[in-house]
């Protein structure tokens, strides 16, 4: 059941689009309040259930599978993105609306936030939506939205796939801790390889790690007009350039509910796998 905002943002952003990494819909339905979106049935249910919530689950995927899904996910937001006229901007890139069929591949999904743009307008609205963790520091404060936005998340998300590790932990001394603050430290004491996850053992190709990390950093800079455009990215993760010509600037974050200056009406929403706060989906006017 889905808000009707929310399902007529979906059937507009993918009524005429088609792509390997982006969900195909076949047909809708309404049943008096009930609103009903039909998809491809996907055999391997989401990344956030396949690949999260613990160390078993991270095992079933070695490096070649980590490495498809980031490249397919990247593709499938720059076809959004530079492709499709109007361009698409996502807003909601997370674990859990990755899709993953019989094959593993990647297909995005749940378009209910998706905003159509055209040319290089950019958009500022109060109605900011998406899940903390994820969320560009500059759409979260500002309601400044473009398909930045949509790299940042990304940039999130990459991280998450090659470390295993959760984009917000909670520990008891020191708190909430981040991926991508763990990532800058690591970057800053060129530590990166330990940043891959350990389920690994080490089996994986341990330069092409490194540049997949450094590409998620690109990602994730607070500055938005130094990240990439996700074109850019998806050469970046698949040219074989060399990492030591990257210059990486400090990343973003939006550590807590209390730094934006906005109102939530809407109760956060709490992943599974992610006990913080500060992961919740949210909309706010």
């Amino acid at each position: 059941m889905r808000g009707e905002r929310e399902f007529i943002s979906e059937i507009a952003a993918l009524s005429d689009i088609k792509h390997e990494n982006l969900v195909t819909l076949r047909g809708c339905c309404i049943d008096g309040a009930k609103r009903l979106l039909v998809y491809d049935y996907m055999e391997n249910n989401s990344l956030s259930h396949a690949f999260l919530g613990g160390e078993h689950n991270r095992m079933k995927f070695n490096w070649t599978l980590r490495r498809n899904i980031s490249l397919g996910i990247a593709k499938g937001l720059s076809y959004l993105h530079e492709e499709v006229n109007p361009h698409i901007i996502h807003r909601d890139i997370k674990a859990s609306n990755i899709l993953l069929d019989g094959n593993f591949t990647p297909k995005l999904s749940d378009f209910g936030l998706a905003r159509l743009f055209r040319d290089n307008m950019s958009h500022i609205s109060t109605r900011v939506a998406g899940t903390l963790g994820y969320l560009s520091p500059e759409y979260a404060t500002s309601g400044h939205l473009t398909r930045k936005s949509d790299v940042y998340s990304f940039g999130v998300l990459l991280l998450e796939i090659i470390s295993g590790r959760p984009v917000v932990d909670f520990h008891l001394q020191y708190g909430d801790q981040f991926l991508v603050e763990k990532a800058w430290e690591s970057y800053n004491s060129n530590k990166l390889l330990e940043l891959v996850d350990p389920v690994l053992s080490g089996d994986f190709p341990k330069e092409e790690a490194i540049r997949f990390i450094k590409v998620g950093l690109l990602c994730v800079q607070e500055t938005t007009r130094l990240r990439p455009r996700m074109s850019r990215a998806v050469e970046m993760l698949t040219d074989g350039m060399e990492t030591e010509e990257i210059k990486i600037s400090r990343p973003g974050l939006v550590a807590d509910l209390t730094e934006l200056k906005i109102r939530q009406n809407h109760s956060s929403h709490f992943s599974s796998s992610q006990a913080s706060s500060s992961t919740g989906s949210f909309q706010t006017r």
